[in-house]
């Protein structure tokens, strides 16, 4: 993992085909917010960050839909045990976050 302080990005493709939108809406899809943050907290497990404990605030801004390509920010936060998250599609500010990590 890079070090606590340094700000770290990642990307996440968003698939074109995953069983969600078929529901999430018919005819205009949108990746719903709780499955976005599944995604999100699985890629920072794989990059190597620790755990996370509890989201302590999310907010979401924009909608993400099939085929976006997200950049995530991550930095670290005012707490040691915070990280400070956001997401952009393009230049738009989409999800803006912090979540509380256990460092084992």
């Amino acid at each position: 993992m890079t070090g606590v302080n340094t700000p770290r990005e990642l990307r996440l493709a968003i698939p074109t085909g995953h069983r969600c939108f078929a529901d999430h809406f018919p005819g205009a899809p949108l990746v719903p917010g709780a499955l976005l943050l599944k995604w999100v907290i699985a890629l920072l497990a794989e990059a190597g960050y620790p755990r996370i404990n509890y989201l302590k605030q999310v907010k979401f801004l924009a909608p993400v839909q099939p085929g976006d390509e997200l950049r995530i920010c991550i930095t670290a936060g005012t707490v040691a045990q915070a990280l400070g998250v956001t997401l952009y599609k393009g230049e738009t500010l989409v999800l803006k976050g912090q979540f509380e990590c256990v460092y084992d």
